[in-house]
């Protein structure tokens, strides 16, 4: 009796690299949209959570609050909470600080067809303008919207 040699041929070898390529070339595409799409929404939530929390602050404290980007840098910049003092200058402190947004990431920021310096929430929670703020996030083919209701409620995607 013959005894095989154990092992794989090269045609065996050959074809599962072909088919391991071609999974590898479908599936990439796929993911690196998966994680733009992450990334989109990560960075919305971030925003949105500041929203959320300098509209309690401004609750909890009495003050009015704003959200505005950190001097000299746009919106997709960084971003601070910060409080106003009673007489309405801005507190030496932020509440919170918000890093840059990711990657290329623009955002437009809307009120009444212009973009605001930033936006202010009353000691009642709701906008101190009189207008709605829009926040338009655009990162390669990844869209978000974000509204802040005059009544301060923030939705992510809706309308007022």
């Amino acid at each position: 009796m013959r005894q095989g040699i154990k092992g794989f041929t090269l045609i065996e070898l050959l074809v599962t690299v072909a088919v391991m390529v071609i999974a590898v070339t479908v599936l990439v595409p796929s993911f690196t949209t998966l994680i733009a799409r992450n990334r989109a929404d990560a960075d919305m939530a971030e925003i949105a959570r500041a929203l959320g929390y300098a509209r309690l602050e401004a609750i909890d404290q009495g003050v009015r609050v704003r959200v505005m980007p950190v001097p000299g840098q746009l919106w997709a910049g960084q971003m601070q909470v910060m409080p106003l003092k009673p007489n309405g200058d801005l507190a030496l402190s932020p509440l919170r600080m918000l890093p840059a947004l990711s990657g290329s990431a623009v955002l437009g920021v809307t009120a009444n067809a212009s973009t605001p310096e930033y936006v202010e929430f009353n000691s009642l929670g709701s906008l101190a303008s009189a207008y709605p703020v829009s926040f338009v996030y655009t990162n390669g083919n990844q869209n978000r919207t974000l509204l802040v209701c005059v009544n301060g409620r923030v939705v992510l995607g809706g309308n007022c």
